[in-house]
């Protein structure tokens, strides 16, 4: 595209015209001033002052041409999206405000150029309470629809709402071309599922072993108690006044036994019992079930789960 002509207002013509209506001379002529100000720092490249300038005159006067030299002023700034409004602001006359046709087209290849670099989001949501974010910025309040001019390019949409799932969104935007998306959002419960730290069997079988433990051990006892009534019987029988073990070995033996064997059932209840309580609390205190809620993520192509997170 050719270089841009700094173009200069009409005074003489500019009372008949509707851009004109209820604006003063002396506004006009104050705006007049500020926008050659503005093309002298334009043409030295010093494009901020120059935009300051712009934004004072219009401020007075808003004249298409001053617009039109602001949208062009914003482009060589990258401020694309405030350049779609100037260039729209500065064509709502059509060709008329323009000294020549030149200059007219000029205006309107500036608008495609323009508008090759941003396109348009809108957005519906239905779910009262949902709060909708685009690019990290609040933006939404649901229910409603919603249009909004943005740059080319990728842009992300966050839905929030109390007891629903957050969903993200990507939206990739063409230049003159409006991406749409209608977001509804999944109550927490429906897609929530529940996990164990641990293997819930594990746990548990501990707990079991430890029941199985404490029954031998409480069958071991009770035979010991029960050779231990044999012997004292066996003793009372064989030995009514007394007598030494050590020259009755069956008796000794027996008795023995007996003892071992209450013994060893003794501590393999108290083992089995600890075994069978802590594997009772671990499966029930330290291994709840925790819920796993999913982040979804939804893009052009659909939508799909992201990585989860849990409490």
């Amino acid at each position: 595209m050719k270089a841009l002509v700094i173009l200069l207002l009409c005074a003489a013509t500019a009372h008949a015209q509707p851009w004109a209506q209820g604006v003063t001379e002396k506004d006009q002529g104050a705006a007049q001033a500020l926008f050659a100000d503005a093309n002298k720092l334009f043409a030295q490249e010093a494009h901020a002052p120059a935009l300051e300038k712009y934004t004072q005159a219009i401020a007075l006067w808003d004249h298409p041409l001053i617009r039109f030299n602001m949208a062009v002023t914003l482009v060589r700034l990258d401020r694309f999206l405030e350049a779609a409004e100037a260039i729209d602001r500065a064509l709502r006359f059509g060709q008329a405000p323009f000294p020549t046709p030149e200059q007219y087209r000029q205006a309107v290849d500036y608008q495609k150029l323009v508008g090759g670099r941003i396109g348009e989001i809108e957005v519906t949501c239905a779910q009262a309470g949902a709060q909708i974010t685009l690019d990290g910025k609040q933006w939404l309040a649901c229910p409603a629809t919603k249009k909004v001019r943005v740059l080319a390019g990728e842009h992300a949409l966050v839905a929030e709402a109390k007891d629903f799932m957050t969903r993200s969104q990507r939206l990739v935007v063409t230049g003159g071309k409006t991406a749409s998306a209608r977001v509804e959002l999944d109550r927490v419960e429906t897609v929530a599922t529940y996990e164990y730290r641990t293997q819930r069997w594990i746990p548990w079988s501990v707990a079991g072993s430890g029941a199985a433990l404490a029954a031998i051990g409480v069958a071991i006892w009770f035979s010991g108690r029960s050779q231990m009534d044999d012997f004292e019987e066996n003793f009372a029988r064989e030995c009514p006044a007394g007598c030494d073990l050590d020259d009755a070995p069956a008796l000794r033996d027996q008795r023995d036994s007996a003892q071992f064997k209450g013994n060893l059932g003794a501590g393999m209840m108290i083992g089995g019992g600890a075994v069978l309580v802590g594997g009772a609390v671990w499966a029930i205190v330290f291994n709840k079930p925790q819920r796993v809620l999913p982040t979804v993520e939804s893009t052009p192509a659909g939508a799909t789960l992201g990585a989860s997170w849990r409490w």
